[in-house]
């Protein structure tokens, strides 16, 4: 955010922005994304819509959630998996950024690394739910299907 604050700040008062602070930005932002992505994961802390949740019983929870989490675990070893080869194809032609020419294929592989921590992160909570201790599970006396009033 220093960066681009200091880009416009530069560019309003001198006429002269740093050339390099959307790299820099893209950069930071790919490192910033795909290191809070495992945590958000584990805990998570997604932004969700639960159109359904209100009708589908308590004890549907766990099965539906070790589901989706061990299907989006497997969509991040395919991420993980591609990004992998394009980081090796950039590291083979020697990619790098058009102004500070910093290589490419070192964030590139931080992202594959980070997907594939992430479909960990995935695996381990379907895992959880399946025995009933995720993070979104109903306690004990949750589990019977119970009358709400609206």
């Amino acid at each position: 955010m220093s960066i681009t604050c200091a880009d416009v700040a530069l560019r309003y008062f001198f006429n002269s922005p740093l050339h390099s602070a959307t790299e820099l930005t893209r950069i930071l932002m790919a490192i910033v994304v795909f290191c809070g992505l495992p945590v958000a994961c584990v805990r998570e802390e997604h932004i969700t819509v639960d159109l359904l949740d209100s009708f589908s019983p308590k004890a549907v929870i766990n099965i539906r959630q070790a589901v989706m989490n061990l299907i989006a675990a497997v969509a991040m070893v395919g991420i993980a998996w591609r990004v992998q080869a394009l980081a090796f194809r950039a590291m083979e032609y020697g990619d790098t950024t058009e102004f500070l020419r910093l290589p490419v294929h070192y964030v590139t592989f931080f992202i594959s690394a980070m997907s594939a921590i992430t479909s960990l992160a995935l695996f381990y909570n379907g895992v959880r739910y399946l025995f009933g201790r995720g993070p979104l599970s109903p306690g004990p006396q949750d589990t019977s299907i119970k009358e709400t009033n609206l």
